[in-house]
């Protein structure tokens, strides 16, 4: 019998090594890994993860905002934003998933940086 998570964090295993405040997708056989581009996936995972491992995902779920990682895009505060390949934030257009999370603060382009969003549709 499956059981309600109230709480908005679960720990998932990882089926390859996963950076810090990727957005996360859960495959077939309950691991994680990052989310393809467009994919909605299901949170953001909370520390490194090393092939084989455990890591904390904060789900969309969650209550408040969440602190994910961009990739070579300048983010603007009140923009919405979609996930790209490699479980990064990027850019809305045409060959990603409609515009998921708003950005809440700006940052300069640059791969990996972390920044603060919040859920635009959940």
């Amino acid at each position: 019998m499956a059981s309600q998570n109230d709480l908005g964090f679960a720990s998932f295993l990882a089926t390859g090594a996963i950076s810090a405040f990727c957005v996360v997708d859960i495959q077939s056989d309950g691991t994680i890994n990052v989310a393809a581009n467009g994919a909605v996936g299901i949170g953001v995972l909370q520390e490194d993860v090393p092939v084989g491992y455990y890591g904390r995902v904060k789900l969309w779920t969650a209550p408040g905002t969440v602190m994910a990682a961009v990739s070579g895009t300048a983010v603007t505060p009140g923009t919405t934003y979609s996930i790209i390949t490699g479980g990064f934030i990027g850019p809305v257009n045409g060959t990603t998933a409609p515009a998921y999370l708003k950005a809440l603060q700006s940052g300069v382009a640059s791969n990996g940086i972390v920044l603060e969003f919040i859920s635009n549709q959940i």
